[in-house]
């Protein structure tokens, strides 16, 4: 979820437009005024939520309080009350007065709202200290923005940059075995494979590189002007979400901006087939057997019969999906853009139940260990582990930070990377966590400052657990190695 500030900035809160100005009001709102508390109903859950109303030179200002989503007041602009109703459209809200309370609706999708009255917000909860997390063992300067999760293979961690470079780095030592320097930014997780690494980079270009050098193998273009009519587009995500390739039996599946999923030789990179989904395609796809299982940007989910890419069937849901399905038994679970995670049903895609994330975007791709699903948060800055089945969250622990990237899971710990970004409406730290499998508790946490001019701190993509070493790349380009234990 877009985390901005207000005026002509964007808003994140919604990740949608708020206007800093409009014109002075023309229906009295005396009754609004003061302070409303309550709360809001999600499908799953039921959070604290209050509106606070007060007169400003463009009329009457409205602020909103949610502790569930880390904000103790936020002017929303000036409030529009007509006929006795409060509505901001952009926002979803509408809000009714009626027998000394207010209720309504707020946000996508349209959330209900019981509110009454109050002197004053509650005040939020001091956040208590953390115990301190390792120093790194070692740590090596890519010299660029890095947004993709490494990967490791054989004891090689593999990642590229937004300088085009790919480095491939010894996890003992953090010495660089190679780099390759390619043509376009790398914001996307490679594919690490015997002999191969394979990258979609920005110019939805796919490559083939050889493992034990960096020599490149081949290259192709996924991304048919002729078709779309114009060249690929600048990356719409806000945080660079791209596809992963991923390897079944020999061929490469993959999804592009251009609205199609393609199947390639692996060896060759020659194109066995592509299917024109209607919408582009952000989120890697999950193989379920001889089918495929693909999230657009269009907010569809979509099965293909995975020889030919034949669709059998596919189903919509209520926003854009930028992370990969995950096949859990006879679930299918599916971070969506709406704030919600979707609990399918396997095979007709039918919603079992939906997790609410509140005002916050679904990026994180699940981690499926011994039947739990442990997935991120977003800016709800939380860990969960969530049975697939029911939808029932075992334990959901604050993590401080934007936790976009999927978690790492062991024996007894759960590892994740989170990010900060500015400006800000909702504080967010960037750093790794590392909590309590069983319970969720924090362990310990490393935080990564974030600098008064810098746009984000902390870790974009996921962890990698290498070596016995747990391993991160920053925003900064910087790659570190920390003991996990």
């Amino acid at each position: 979820m877009r985390t901005l500030l207000r005026s002509s900035i964007l808003l994140s809160l919604l990740g949608i437009s708020v206007l800093a100005e409009s014109p002075p009001l023309a229906a009295p709102a005396d009754a609004f005024e003061g302070v409303w508390v309550g709360t809001v109903t999600s499908p799953n859950d039921r959070a604290n939520l209050g509106f606070a109303f007060k007169r400003g030179p463009h009329g009457l200002e409205a602020s909103f309080w949610m502790p569930a989503m880390f904000i103790p007041g936020m002017n929303l602009g000036p409030a529009q009350i007509v006929d006795g109703t409060y509505t901001l459209p952009d926002f979803g809200v509408r809000l009714a007065l009626l027998d000394g309370k207010l209720t309504g609706t707020f946000a996508n999708p349209l959330l209900r709202v019981d509110l009454h009255r109050a002197e004053h917000f509650v005040a939020p909860t001091p956040v208590a200290d953390l115990p301190k997390g390792p120093a790194p063992l070692w740590s090596r300067a890519l010299g660029a923005e890095t947004w993709a999760s490494p990967v490791e293979r054989d004891g090689i961690i593999y990642v590229g940059t937004a300088d085009g470079r790919f480095h491939a780095i010894q996890s003992a030592n953090g010495n660089e075995s190679w780099s390759f320097a390619g043509a376009k930014p790398i914001y996307g997780e490679a594919l690490a494979t015997d002999d191969r690494i394979y990258f979609l980079d920005d110019g939805a270009t796919l490559n083939a590189l050889r493992r034990a050098d960096g020599k490149l193998q081949w290259r192709a273009a996924l991304y048919d002007e002729k078709k779309i009519g114009r060249p690929a587009p600048r990356n719409p995500t806000f945080n660079r979400r791209v596809p992963v390739p991923v390897l079944a039996e020999g061929t490469l599946y993959i999804g592009s901006p251009d609205r199609g999923l393609y199947a390639l030789d692996a060896a060759t990179g020659h194109v066995k087939w592509r299917q024109d989904l209607g919408a582009p395609i952000y989120a890697s796809v999950a193989v379920d057997g001889e089918t495929l299982i693909v999230g657009c940007y269009d907010g569809t989910v979509g099965v293909l019969d995975r020889a030919s890419g034949r669709e059998l069937r596919r189903t919509k849901l209520g926003g854009p999906i930028a992370s990969a399905p995950v096949v859990a038994g006879d679930a299918i679970l599916v971070g969506c853009r709406d704030y919600l995670l979707y609990g399918l049903r396997r095979p007709d895609l039918s919603i079992v139940w939906r997790d609410s994330y509140w005002f916050s975007w679904v990026e994180s791709v699940p981690r499926m260990v011994d039947g739990l699903a442990y997935i991120g948060g977003s800016d709800v800055r939380r860990i969960s582990a969530i049975e697939p089945v029911t939808g029932k969250t075992r334990w959901a622990t604050d993590v401080r930070g934007i936790a976009w990237g999927t978690p790492v899971v062991t024996a007894h710990a759960v590892y994740e990377g989170t990010s900060a970004q500015n400006p800000a409406a909702i504080h967010h730290e960037g750093g790794i966590t590392a909590l309590d499998r069983e319970t969720g508790r924090v362990k310990w946490r490393i935080v990564t400052p974030l600098p008064p001019t810098a746009e984000r701190a902390g870790y974009i993509g996921s962890l990698v657990w290498a070596d016995k070493k747990l391993i991160g790349a920053a925003f900064d380009g910087t790659v570190s190695a920390y003991p996990a234990n």
